[in-house]
């Protein structure tokens, strides 16, 4: 994860297929490629990412312990209207990703605490999806959003990066952009 030199563009992170054990802790691997970088989640006796899935029309939840100074890393799967949320409690994180998109669903968590990171289905020229019938070309836009932990800060820097991805439906051939990153760092609360 070090693109970001300045003497070239910089590439999306994009996470690999899901782990299929689903929410857990697990071993992160980077590969680059031309226009992306990779993550790949193994299962370890040694994690150090964290990775919480998506539920169709529903929210997950999962508590990260701030003194676990073992996990650098956060995933999350890929939002398309959906929305992630964050607040401390009790020398944990928790961290939700939400499905729904309905203005009730996104003030429960605001009286419950919880903070947004992002959401996805504020701007809706950011989330298309369309196939070209001619080409069979798909392009989608969507965001991928990661975490960074820095324990030694204290502090999680969350970026969410919009990109854009065009798929051959023929060949399977994917190419990936980089459209826009967004950051916000949060310090751990006091101990």
């Amino acid at each position: 994860m070090g693109n970001a030199s300045g003497r070239q563009k910089q590439k999306p992170l994009i996470l690999g297929p899901a782990p299929g054990s689903g929410m857990g802790a697990y071993a992160a691997t980077f590969d680059t490629l031309e226009d992306r970088e990779m993550a790949m989640l193994k299962e370890s006796k040694a994690p150090d990412a964290f990775y919480l899935p998506w539920a169709t029309g529903d929210v997950t939840e999962c508590g990260i312990d701030l003194t676990t100074h073992n996990l650098t890393y956060f995933f999350t799967a890929n939002l398309s209207g959906c929305s992630l949320w964050y607040k401390f409690q009790d020398g944990r994180i928790l961290i939700r990703h939400e499905a729904r998109t309905d203005s009730a669903s996104q003030n429960l968590h605001k009286l419950a605490g919880f903070k947004c990171v992002v959401d996805s289905s504020l701007n809706k020229d950011d989330i298309q999806l369309s196939v070209d019938p001619e080409t069979m070309v798909r392009k989608a836009r969507y965001y991928v959003v990661y975490a960074l932990f820095d324990h030694e800060a204290r502090q999680v820097e969350f970026r969410a990066q919009l990109v854009a991805q065009e798929t051959n439906l023929l060949n399977r051939q994917e190419s990936f952009d980089l459209v826009k990153v967004t950051t916000t760092v949060v310090n751990f609360p006091k101990p």
